[in-house]
């Protein structure tokens, strides 16, 4: 059987740390959660201060 990735077995949004497994890796639920996160738009993207300073 493989991983369940779904969103009822992630641990809950409040949660900030990572879980290692023994061999070094990340846990399969922690690292969908780091792939989920890196693909949205609006924390992927910031405006530096000298852009917001030309508007």
């Amino acid at each position: 059987m493989g991983a369940d990735l779904s969103p009822s077995s992630q641990a809950t949004p409040e949660s900030t740390s990572l879980k290692w497994g023994h061999d070094g890796e990340l846990s399969p639920v922690d690292l969908q959660r780091v792939l989920e996160r890196l693909t949205d738009p609006s924390l992927t993207q910031c405006r530096l201060e000298s852009e917001a300073a030309a508007d």
